[in-house]
Formats: C-alpha cells, sequence, structure tokens
C-alpha cells in the first residue's frame, strides 16, 4: 500500500473518531443553533428511514414512547455521518493547501 493510501485510511479513521466527539463537544457548549444547522436537513431523511424501520420490525410495547430511542439511534448516526464527511472535507482541503504553499514556498514563487 502506498503512503497516500495510508494517509487516506488515516484520515478517515481519525475523522470518523473526531465526529462524535464533535457532536458532543458542540452539545456541551450549547451550540444548539449551529448544532441544529448540521441536524435538521438529516431529520427529514431520519423520520422516512424511521419509518419503513418501524413498518418492518415494529415497536413491541413502550407505551407512549415505543419507538423513541430508534429514532435517536437513526437521527444521531445520520448526523455522525454527515458531521465524519464535513471533517474529512476540511481535512483534505487543509492539506491541499499547505501542500500548494510548501510547493510555492520551494520554487520561490
Amino acid at each position: 500500500m502506498t503512503s497516500a493510501g495510508k494517509r487516506l485510511i488515516r484520515d478517515l479513521a481519525l475523522t470518523g473518531i473526531a465526529s462524535p466527539l464533535v457532536l458532543l463537544l458542540l452539545f456541551f457548549m450549547r451550540a444548539g443553533r449551529f448544532l441544529m444547522w448540521i441536524v435538521l436537513p438529516i431529520l427529514y431523511l431520519g423520520q422516512a428511514i424511521t419509518s419503513l424501520i418501524g413498518r418492518v420490525f415494529p415497536p413491541q410495547g413502550g407505551g407512549m414512547l415505543q419507538g423513541f430511542g430508534r429514532v435517536l439511534v437513526v437521527d444521531f448516526i445520520l448526523t455522525w455521518i454527515v458531521v465524519w464527511m464535513v471533517l474529512f472535507a476540511i481535512v483534505k482541503l487543509i492539506q491541499k493547501l499547505t501542500s500548494r504553499n510548501n510547493r510555492e514556498l520551494r520554487t520561490g514563487s
């Protein structure tokens, strides 16, 4: 495996680990407005997925809150994936800009 492939896997793993940490940091810092900018578009997709899961595997018991845990898990996983993609894009953009700056410094342009 080349060094670029290893770096790609490392970046994917580290941004995947950092994604739930960023979500928890936003939650604990009470950055609700910013968190809602991330979560709000995902909620509609989460409702559709939860509805499909509910039809295939109907909730059994639970009273008034039956299926609520499923909704939270689906929304958290979708939000995690979106934040993961955003973090990965930011990392790749920073790597590209720093390599360009290093190349320009070496050539003296």
